[in-house]
């Protein structure tokens, strides 16, 4: 009895023994992996890539079910370009069976932004309506979609889907800033197609919507210009009244209209609106030129008194005054007139700080609207009196 109570106590160590050792082997493997893990997402953080893939790729060989591995690598691919694999390791993830519902919308949205990001609209269209349902996800998804419609044009949708938001906001602009530019985005197609009446029926949708809407008024002036110039100058002021800056932004088109029709009395409008609208940081050589000629070819004082605080008002005058001189400086004075009007006037998005060399409505690098602001050559330079 003894020697059977000696060896059931030896069995009973030799197990304890056994699971000890497992128990300790497990914790230095979880001990391992967990700082490798810590390890790709610090890599992560600081954006070296190659590094964070490298670990995580590893990571997956020895335990395949580790899920924020998987998102942390899908994310990681898809900054890369490489879509196809993170739409491989999303949609892998979602085939698990039993996966937590919070982690399988988490999934979801990583893969619809990487249906998003390869061009394929429609699927990731068809997941981001089912997930926008879910709170945690509403806001962001309601961006995606806007975006989704918005590239592929289909401005009908991008209405519908917009007047449905229960919300002020998107994308830090107020909603029916937006619709009224996807109202005029219709406009600018019937435009091209030649159908102006419906552009015109469009356009004044965008001002029912927003009567404010600034594109409007600029596309009502230049769809006038030619037929129905009265018309088009009154579009001009409004547009004037709502942002005077309007006045140099148009001022090729406001000249061009003048010529277009060669008629004093549309000259007496052109050159009242100037003089009511200008100020100093809207001084403009196209406007100061148009100014020259009405004057008889002489100093437009009406219109340099008005802009006089700008610090290119008496420099673009001194330098027109004495451009057809026959002295010297006759042909540098062209030339300094010539640089100046060419690079008087770049455009900046206020947020992202994007460069355009034309006036547009929608940034094409952070897709808002209306960030698009004037910077005229007097904001670039700095004068020292």
């Amino acid at each position: 009895m003894i020697e059977i109570l000696i060896f059931s106590i030896i069995a009973l160590l030799i197990v304890i023994y056994g699971i000890n050792k497992n128990i300790n082997s497990s914790n230095t493997t979880h001990n391992i992996y967990s700082s490798e893990y810590y390890r790709g997402l610090n890599y992560l953080l600081n954006n070296e890539d190659d590094k964070a893939l490298k670990i995580f790729t590893d990571l997956i060989d020895v335990d395949s079910s580790t899920i924020e591995t998987h998102l942390a690598l899908g994310g990681v691919y898809r900054r890369r370009g490489e879509f196809d694999k993170a739409i491989l390791i999303h949609q892998n993830l979602l085939s698990r069976p039993k996966l937590d519902k919070s982690i399988k919308n988490q999934t979801l949205y990583e893969l619809a932004k990487d249906f998003f990001s390869a061009g394929l609209y429609d699927k990731s269209e068809k997941i981001l309506i089912n997930l926008k349902e879910n709170k945690s996800y509403s806001e962001s998804c309601n961006e995606y979609l806007l975006l989704i419609y918005e590239l592929s044009k289909d401005w009908d949708s991008a209405i519908k889907f917009t007047k449905n938001l229960k919300q002020k906001n998107i994308r830090n602009s107020y909603i029916d800033v937006i619709i009224s530019h996807y109202y005029c985005e219709k406009a600018k197609d019937y435009k091209k197609d030649n159908q102006l009446n419906k552009s015109i029926t469009v356009l004044r949708k965008a001002i029912d919507i927003n009567d404010h809407c600034k594109r409007a008024y600029v596309t009502l002036f230049e769809l006038n210009a030619q037929s129905n110039p009265s018309s088009a100058l009154d579009n001009l002021k409004i547009l004037l009244e709502i942002d005077s800056q309007y006045l140099i932004i148009l001022s090729d088109e406001i000249v061009k209209l003048s010529t277009t029709h060669q008629d004093n009395k549309i000259d007496k409008i052109i050159y009242d609106i100037i003089l009511k609208f200008s100020n100093d940081h809207n001084f403009s050589p196209i406007l100061y030129e148009y100014m020259f000629n009405l004057n008889g070819f002489d100093s437009p004082e009406e219109y340099i008194n008005l802009t006089k605080d700008n610090i290119f008002t008496n420099i673009f005058n001194n330098l027109y005054l004495t451009k057809n001189s026959n002295d010297n400086t006759s042909l540098s004075n062209n030339d300094l007139l010539a640089l100046i009007k060419n690079n008087f006037l770049t455009y900046n998005c206020t947020n992202c700080g994007y460069t355009a060399k034309n006036h547009i409505w929608q940034c094409p690098s952070c897709n808002h609207w209306e960030t698009i602001k004037p910077i005229t050559i007097s904001e670039r330079v700095t004068y020292n009196a």
